[in-house]
């Protein structure tokens, strides 16, 4: 049977969830799948098919070993330079930035991995690509799926309209002292050079990431491209009956509710920043609602905003079920996302979603249909959008066919089946 290797840096958090999904997926057709993972910062619950990386250390006789040592050296401070300069003091709630070259090699032990197919996901922090790509042999398919912008750019997980990866980086608006030799010029570079002699097939679950990946000068000349959705197990994500949910969570059962959440509620590009004022308007407008907030971080409960129900992160898929299918409606105001599992999940679980229309959040929020799009960082279009679906009568017929398209669209084993093809073919060219 085929034997695949899943890649990324934590086994917890937004790349990590989808990545399991299908981890899991892939176990459930008996196929040999394997996730590797760097660092658990979770203590998460995983079974004998994950495990922790190691990377062996190399030894090199006499003079050899002497020369690599000393280039070490210089590689090792050429790359704490680029950090200092450029990095270093990054304010924590900007978005994340992250080098393709890291102070310590990180060979991997083929041997013992030895899969026919090898699936990447997120690998900042983890995979210093010179000596990881190395360490997997030219004729291994690669299939990397894009959680982000970051495999393909000289450093930045979004890239807040900025085609500079097109044709190389340098001068990058999102560090300190960008000049045209920056960290990103480096990072792209090491990008291109690592990946020249591989078999790469990239794997984007929407067609705004997969538009902005085929613009990348990172990729191999023959890299293919393809688009599959994320897939959600609808055992585990499902409706429950709204009263029911409101009463385990002891919320008024006549009240309007609704929910937002994601994994840290201060990150600007989830764009809290717009749903707040967008809140303050639709209560001004006598709109009468109380939210569900979930995830890291804190809002300030003020007499202006609607009351707020906070949760903090939630682990338990109990208790997601209840807040998603509690609510009217869940609003996700990201301003630069790929395909947000929050909205996924709130309409596996037969919720209708308010979105800003852009990235991949329009290829599963239908206006009318699933939900509604407000004009992209236009807080009174959103405030807008928030009465009117509360104010609809036919929102139960929203939360009906968001879960309708879940299971059309964005299943598990659709998305499974769609890897395995891919993988096959990837496999079937090799073996010609």
């Amino acid at each position: 049977s085929m034997k695949v290797a899943h890649f990324c840096t934590f086994p917890h958090g937004g790349a990590a969830a989808a990545a399991k999904r299908l981890h899991h997926g892939l176990l459930d057709q008996d196929v040999d799948s394997h996730f590797y993972y760097f660092r658990d910062e979770q203590d998460c619950e995983l079974d004998a098919t994950y495990s922790q990386v190691a990377f062996p250390t190399p030894t090199y006789p006499g003079i050899v070993g002497f020369f690599k040592e000393k280039s070490d050296k210089q590689r090792r401070r050429r790359i704490y330079q680029l950090h200092d300069t450029h990095l270093s003091d990054r304010p924590a709630d900007q978005e994340t930035f992250s080098m393709a070259e890291l102070p310590a090699p990180t060979r991997l032990d083929w041997k013992s991995i030895n899969a026919d197919v090898i699936n990447l996901h997120w690998l900042s922090f983890f995979a210093d690509y010179p000596s990881f790509f190395k360490s997997i042999p030219d004729d291994i398919p690669i299939v990397w799926t894009l959680h982000d912008t970051n495999a393909f750019t000289g450093g930045c997980h979004y890239n807040n309209d900025c085609l500079r990866f097109s044709d190389g980086c340098g001068n990058c608006p999102q560090i300190a002292a960008a000049h045209p030799h920056d960290v990103s010029l480096a990072s792209l570079t090491a990008k291109r050079n690592s990946l020249r002699q591989k078999k790469i097939q990239v794997v984007a679950p929407c067609q705004w990431m997969l538009d902005l990946a085929k613009q990348s000068s990172v990729w191999p000349r023959k890299t293919k491209f393809k688009k599959i959705h994320y897939g959600l197990d609808l055992n585990t994500y499902h409706p429950l009956d709204t009263k029911t949910a409101r009463a385990q969570l002891n919320l008024d059962p006549a009240t309007s509710l609704i929910t937002f959440g994601a994994m840290e509620i201060n990150n600007p590009r989830k764009g809290f920043q717009h749903l707040l004022p967008a809140l303050r308007m639709a209560k001004a407008n006598g709109c009468n609602f109380e939210c569900l907030v979930f995830g890291s971080g804190k809002i300030e409960q003020t007499a202006d905003l609607p009351k707020l129900h906070q949760f903090g992160f939630v682990n338990s898929l109990d208790l997601q079920r209840q807040i998603y299918s509690a609510a009217d409606a869940v609003v996700v105001p990201s301003l630069e996302d790929n395909q947000p599992q929050v909205g996924l999940e709130a309409m596996a679980c037969g919720t209708a979603v308010i979105a800003f229309d852009a990235c991949g959040l329009p290829e599963y929020v239908t206006p009318g249909k699933t939900g509604l799009l407000a004009e992209l960082g236009n807080e009174k279009d959103l405030a807008e959008k928030i009465s009117e679906l509360l104010r609809s009568a036919d929102r139960s017929r929203f939360g009906d066919n968001a879960r309708s398209i879940i299971q059309s669209q964005f299943e598990r084993k659709r998305q499974t089946q769609k890897y395995l093809g891919v993988y096959q073919k990837l496999c079937d060219n090799i073996r010609r």
